[in-house]
């Protein structure tokens, strides 16, 4: 086998994981919103070279997610409430747009309706499951997997769409840094409301009341918008 294509896998592999590494750390704020991006830092403490960590901001970077500046570096982007209050609205008319759409296709899609169920049912039983310890700090694996969680609810819901490239657009929108930086501050009862809320959406969509969905996609919305200014606000009060 070709050297050199080997040691094209062996490079991707290691930007791959880096990558990851990476996100993760900045989803359970190990790095901090604003924080500069040390990379000989971050190559000792995954264990690679500086090579993989550039690839991985670069990614990181076409994504919103760290920002570059000449002559300053990289750091993590900030959390911003202007942008969060825009991401939620656009996001709003995003779903709203197909809801006609979707509520046909998970009718007609048996692996759609159940993937959606799924994804409710195991996110409520986390959550539940979480809460019941009476643990006060949220650990990096809960906080990863409600992200996941998260994140694929709403990326399924706009795969039933039919279109492509809104997922991409939502990739784009970065909701990830402003879901969990809120979801490790908010109080018990707002994170497991906003996962019923979640199933609230789905169990319009199986009904089929395209009212009823739009309802429930504005009450979810706007309860996330609100307690995302109520907390930024208040942090940049202290």
């Amino acid at each position: 086998m070709n050297r050199k294509k080997i040691d094209k896998n062996v490079k991707e592999t290691l930007a791959d994981f880096t990558y990851k590494k990476l996100k993760n750390d900045i989803i359970c704020q190990v790095l901090k919103p604003g924080e500069r991006i040390n990379t000989k830092q971050l190559a000792k403490r995954y264990g690679t070279s500086e090579m993989p960590i550039k690839l991985a901001l670069n990614r990181l970077e076409s994504e919103h997610i760290v920002e570059r500046f000449p002559r300053q570096g990289i750091r993590v982007k900030p959390i911003d409430l202007k942008e969060a209050v825009e991401i939620c609205d656009i996001r709003l008319m995003m779903d709203l747009y197909y809801v006609k759409d979707i509520i046909i296709a998970v009718s007609h899609s048996e692996f759609l309706k159940q993937e959606l169920h799924n994804n409710v049912n195991e996110h409520l039983e986390l959550m539940r499951q979480t809460y019941s310890t009476n643990n006060d700090k949220l650990n990096e694996d809960i906080l990863l997997k409600n992200h996941e969680y998260d994140f694929k609810f709403h990326e399924l819901y706009l795969t039933s769409s039919g279109n492509k490239k809104i997922i991409d657009v939502y990739h784009k929108l970065n909701p990830f840094m402003y879901c969990n930086y809120i979801f490790n501050k908010q109080s018990e009862e707002k994170s497991i409301s906003g996962v019923l809320e979640h199933k609230m959406i789905l169990d319009a969509i199986i009904e089929g009341d395209e009212e009823k969905v739009r309802e429930m996609l504005i009450n979810h919305h706007d309860n996330t918008k609100r307690t995302i200014e109520l907390i930024l606000k208040v942090e940049n009060m202290l």
